[in-house]
């Protein structure tokens, strides 16, 4: 019986050993679903963000912190078609204001140029300044309450729900890609938190196909 086994495991082991020099590079290993969903903040670190220009950022009970100066928190990563999910909370009570990047260009002082920029300035928040059609007022949270943006960019179209509540949709986004940020304005606009920051990229991208 014993030499019955080995054989059959011998046998078994050849067999698969063919299987995989008959597939050889065609098998592919992984591919990236549309609609697939990470966390862009860990609650504990600024990895897979850098602090550009004169200005901080840290992290404050499981939350990203605006913290001081003027500048702007870039992803590593740069982003075409998304959607993205960003919990806010303005701390300053009068005069807030910061701002959301999207399809952000990595050079730029203060802030990057160019990109475009969802605003987080009180009375005009998710506003998108120079995009006609961007705009709406009264479905935001006073200032010390958290706050819930949804955005969705598909080529040249940009929707916004704020706290679930449809604000707008519009067209005429000019940069074709570009990096997720937050515009850093302590001095002025005071500090903000985040937290809950997710990315959905939308569309088919293989990881491996060799």
């Amino acid at each position: 019986m014993l030499t019955v086994t080995r054989s059959f495991r011998s046998c078994l082991l050849s067999i698969v050993a063919c299987l995989a020099m008959s597939f050889g590079s065609s098998v592919v290993v992984a591919e990236e679903p549309a609609g697939y969903s990470k966390s862009l903040f860990d609650g504990v670190s600024l990895l897979g963000w850098s602090v550009e220009n004169d200005c901080e950022a840290d992290v404050v009970d499981g939350c990203l912190r605006l913290k001081a100066g003027d500048g702007w928190l870039r992803s590593h990563h740069s982003y075409r078609d998304f959607e993205l999910h960003v919990e806010w909370k303005a701390l300053q009570a009068v005069a807030y204001d910061a701002g959301i990047y999207i399809r952000a260009a990595s050079d730029g002082k203060p802030g990057p140029k160019p990109s475009h920029q969802v605003n987080l300035l009180q009375g005009k928040e998710g506003n998108i300044g120079n995009l006609p059609g961007a705009q709406s007022t009264g479905l935001v949270k006073p200032a010390g309450e958290w706050n819930v943006f949804d955005l969705r960019v598909v080529g040249e179209t940009v929707s916004l729900k704020i706290n679930g509540q449809p604000a707008y949709t519009a067209s005429g986004l000019k940069q074709p890609d570009g990096h997720i940020g937050f515009q850093i304005e302590v001095p002025i606009g005071g500090q903000f938190l985040l937290k809950n920051i997710r990315i959905v990229e939308l569309g088919y991208r293989p990881l491996f196909n060799g």
